[in-house]
Order: C-alpha cells, then sequence, then structure tokens
C-alpha cells in the first residue's frame, strides 16, 4: 500500500483497560474517521464487549495485564498486518476527543515523513492539566528537545500519528508509558520529523488518569537519563572536534 495517508489508509489504536464506561463513546467518534482497533489489557470489566458493540473492527485482549506499552506493540503490529500506511493512537478514557482527530491526519497527510503528536500545551480550550503531570511532561520535554534536537512540547502525548514506514523500521521496546518517549526519540534519530497539532486537554470530573505522576515519571525519567548518559560522550566528542578545527594554525604560504 502506498504511503499516502489517506482516511481509509489510517487504523486507530485504542489501549484500554476497564474502560467500560467510556470505550464505545471514543470508539464510535472514531470510526466515523477510520477503522478502529481496539487493545484490552486485561480487563475485569465487560470493556472488550463494549468495544466490540461500538464497531471496532478488531478487539485483541491480553491474557494478563501488560501494560500500555505491551497494548501499543500488539495494536501496531494489527494495524500494519491490515496494511495500514499510518496508526494513530488515543486513549479510550475519553481524555482525547475523537473531533481532534481529523487535523492530526491533516498534518500527516502534509508531511508523510513525521511523527503527528497531539500538543494540549497550545492554549485551544479545554481543562486545566494537573500540576503534577504538567509538572512531568515539562521536565520530559526538555530531556527529549535536547535528545532530539527538535522543538517539541507535550512529548507524554499520546493522541498521535505514527508513519507505518517508521513502526516498520524501528523496533520499540520500552514498556508502559515509557514507549512513547522512546518512540519519539526513535522518530528522530530515524530522519523523521516531529509535527505538533494543538489538542484540546481533557480531564473528565471524577476519572483518575492512568498515569501517576510518581510511578510512570520516574520510569520515563530513568529512561530519558540513560539516554542522555549515552548521547552526552558523542556530542562532547563532536563540540570537541569542532573546536579543533577552528582554532588549527592556518599553513604557510
Amino acid at each position: 500500500m502506498s504511503e499516502r495517508v489517506g482516511t481509509r489508509a489510517v487504523v486507530a489504536v485504542i489501549p484500554v483497560f476497564n474502560e467500560a464506561s467510556t470505550v464505545a463513546r471514543v470508539i464510535e467518534r472514531a470510526r466515523t474517521v477510520c477503522p478502529v482497533i481496539v487493545v484490552d489489557d486485561a480487563s475485569s470489566d465487560d470493556s472488550s464487549a463494549r468495544a466490540v458493540a461500538a464497531g471496532a473492527v478488531c478487539v485483541i485482549r491480553t491474557g494478563r495485564r501488560a501494560g500500555k506499552g505491551a497494548a501499543l506493540r500488539a495494536g501496531f503490529a494489527e494495524a500494519l498486518r491490515r496494511g495500514a500506511a499510518a496508526v494513530a493512537t488515543l486513549d479510550g478514557d475519553g481524555q482525547h476527543d475523537p473531533a481532534d482527530l481529523p487535523r492530526l491526519l491533516a498534518a500527516a497527510r502534509r508531511t508523510p515523513r513525521a511523527l503527528v503528536l497531539g500538543d494540549r500545551l497550545a492554549g485551544v480550550g479545554g481543562d486545566r492539566i494537573p500540576r503534577t503531570r504538567l509538572g512531568a511532561i515539562r521536565v520530559a520535554d526538555r530531556f527529549i528537545r535536547w535528545l532530539t534536537q527538535r522543538a517539541v512540547r507535550d512529548t507524554q502525548c499520546g493522541f498521535r500519528v505514527y508513519p507505518a514506514a517508521l513502526l516498520r523500521l524501528v523496533r520499540l521496546r520500552e514498556e508502559g508509558f515509557v514507549l512513547e518517549s522512546e518512540a519519539l526519540l526513535a522518530a528522530a534519530r530515524s530522519g523523521y520529523a516531529i509535527v505538533p497539532v494543538p489538542v484540546r486537554a481533557i480531564y473528565p470530573p471524577g476519572r483518575a488518569s492512568r498515569f501517576h505522576a510518581l510511578v510512570d515519571g520516574t520510569r520515563i525519567g530513568w529512561y530519558l537519563a540513560r539516554e542522555v548518559l549515552r548521547e552526552a560522550p558523542r556530542r562532547l566528542l563532536a563540540a570537541a572536534r569542532v573546536r579543533r578545527r577552528t582554532f588549527l594554525p592556518l599553513p604557510h604560504a
């Protein structure tokens, strides 16, 4: 299939865990834009049944709780098997508005060699991001900007569009929410652009986020710290070479 991103070439992947109260509405709205694959990460409620009833083209149910990273990998693999040219990702808890999906896909059409990233910090409205979560986002943003040398922000937003070519090229190994940071680094290192698109921040009253700022933030922090330690010697060596070239004496005439 061509790498041109059209509506029929895109598949949405929605990882869920105990989202029976919200997943049907998310699927019903997203499927007006593109087919939907749901990966149910061993929910104890009837999330899977509701996903089927809402019109998901495929529902994958894991045998045990494996986390968001594993759920995304399973969804990516199924979308690629079905011939998707791009894979959109959004959460099943209602924190990503499917009404924003067409604008992400439009950006993907304009820049097919880009990972398109939802940007909840762009000030387009929506709910206030909880303070602890916002702090974790901003810390991760600083690390990822340095590592990718790209002016990115809201790097922890899972509302994205991945080119299929990128997913076939890289092997994403990290678990949980860390995989989404790994994907940004992999995209930049593979020569892909990272294109932000403003999206609404949605934090429904009484709905706790699956992201835990302390636990998940710490895991992301350790991952990014390891990547900085790997990258820093190369950057220092490159800078030293530039300095040597700058101060080499001119040859005599």
